[in-house]
């Protein structure tokens, strides 16, 4: 996808609400002076997942400048990122990259012994997909 392609789809995402991008449920919401980027990692997590991602997330934070946290209603477990001065969808090309990333990686840390190395590959598939993208 070419680059005005991109911005021009990016900018027809609503606002404010849960969006599928390459099989995620992100969101962009606008706040004073930026926005939170934000994808649902988990829907309605158990204590365990919770446990789980606390435990892998801290390196995923440090390396993508995301976090984890539950969603106000509680209702799911998200990865975060507050970006400063972001207005739009066409604002967070390479945020959002970032962050779809990042939860392919805490998946695949996540994952259970019998599952990691489905979840690896897929991870690492999506990985390759978005480093070639943009390339003809």
């Amino acid at each position: 996808m070419a680059a005005e392609e991109l911005e021009r789809w990016l900018l027809g995402l609503p606002l404010d609400e849960l969006c599928d991008i390459d099989g995620e449920r992100v969101y962009l919401r606008l706040g004073s002076g930026g926005a939170e980027l934000g994808l649902l990692l988990i829907s309605h997590p158990s204590e365990a997942q919770i446990g789980e991602a606390m435990r892998t997330g801290f390196q995923g934070a440090l390396q993508f400048e995301a976090g984890l946290a539950l969603a106000p209603d509680g209702g799911g477990l998200v990865l975060n990122r507050w970006l400063e001065g972001v207005e739009a969808w066409g604002d967070v090309a390479e945020a959002l990259e970032e962050i779809l990333n990042h939860a392919a990686l805490c998946r695949a840390a996540m994952a259970g012994s019998g599952n990691r190395n489905e979840v690896m590959r897929r991870a690492e598939s999506h990985v390759r997909r978005m480093l070639n993208r943009g390339r003809s």
